[in-house]
């Protein structure tokens, strides 16, 4: 069983009850806190654990497959990740699962396994030789897009939204050759202006990133929270005492694999289906990648929770990661995306 002995992290028993585990737990994760002189590693290992044994589905399942293995594993070691190389914790199926929001805009299939393809040279389709549909220069382009300030607050959302590019560039584009990054990206097509120019309609709503690697297409928004804790029961995430309110990227991601299908077809281009994903980066003040730790509670357990930055960005790399077109770069794709940045870099 590769996966560590969750309930020997927790200092309980696998027939103690609930409130058992949740006082456990608890206890655990002041101690070991980092913030109190634990190690990261310990921490991690603990909220994994919770994420498995908190959930009654999941702790039924975990249960289910040390029976089947005979042996309770060891508590020594690492939790599979499914959230890319070099991270040792664990996020629970439910959290990975689909929950109350739309599930056909999770279209990709579940798995943990980084493909060999996504460690290949990057395949560009259509090939270099063809100047259209975007020149070698952009085409080479990891990222793409500014960013504009909207409203009383633009500027401060503008901040939020380079450093969570920023992490985005340094932890997923380096992890991965063939993945790109798009930024300020309307969601409906553009329409022809009265002088027949390209234009996207003022009515458009924009996600703040998406990025893209073969196939597979992830909107990312990021949030800074304030606290080293957060809940999330499904529909709210709670920090420091407040409700912190989330943009909802299950209808965003559907509107815009639609418009983007609508799109490329409206050009001749038919590349096959579009898998889709999302994710909320919840940012920490301090910059600590692993903070807030987000307690799931009721409904929260079985949806699609969204995860301290350190968390999601091996959640990101994976789901890039695990097709076997990994190692594409889409230049159809990437030029109808181009054709949606409300702050363009022409080259």
């Amino acid at each position: 069983m590769n996966e560590p002995d969750f309930y020997t992290v927790l200092g309980v028993a696998p027939d103690d009850e609930p409130q058992v585990i949740r006082a456990a737990y608890r206890r655990a994760a002041r101690e070991h806190h980092p913030d109190r002189g634990g190690t990261a590693e310990k921490f991690h290992q603990i909220q994994a654990a919770w994420d498995v044994l908190g959930s009654p589905e999941d702790r039924a399942e975990y249960d289910r497959r040390r029976r089947r293995t005979g042996s309770a594993p060891s508590a020594s070691t690492p939790a599979p990740t499914g959230e890319g190389t070099g991270f040792t914790y664990s996020r629970s199926e439910a959290s990975r699962g689909t929950g109350s929001r739309p599930s056909e805009t999770r279209t990709r299939r579940r798995s943990t396994s980084r493909s060999p393809s996504a460690d290949q040279p990057p395949l560009y389709i259509p090939p270099l030789s063809q100047p259209e549909p975007l020149n070698l220069t952009l085409t080479s382009q990891k990222i793409h897009g500014g960013f504009e300030s909207r409203g009383l607050f633009g500027g401060r959302a503008r901040r939020r939204q380079l450093r969570t590019s920023s992490l985005l560039e340094k932890h997923v584009l380096s992890a991965l050759p063939a993945a790109r990054l798009f930024n300020d990206v309307a969601l409906e097509a553009p329409k022809l202006d009265r002088k027949g120019e390209p234009r996207v309609p003022k009515s458009s709503d924009y996600v703040d990133h998406v990025l893209i690697c073969g196939s597979t297409l992830v909107l990312v928004s990021g949030l800074e929270v304030p606290g080293s804790t957060a809940s999330w029961d499904g529909r709210a995430l709670r920090a420091a005492g407040r409700s912190v309110a989330l943009p909802d990227l299950a209808t965003a991601t559907k509107l815009l694999r639609n418009n983007l299908n609508r799109q490329l077809r409206s050009v001749g281009v038919d590349d096959g289906a579009i898998t889709t994903d999302w994710q909320h980066v919840l940012i920490a003040a301090d910059g600590d990648l692993f903070h807030p730790v987000v307690e799931p509670q009721g409904a929260g357990r079985r949806g699609h929770m969204p995860l301290a930055a350190g968390r999601a960005i091996g959640h990101l790399v994976n789901v890039l990661s695990e097709s076997d077109q990994a190692n594409v770069v889409n230049r159809h794709l990437m030029a109808a995306l181009r054709s949606r940045l409300a702050v363009p870099d022409d080259t």
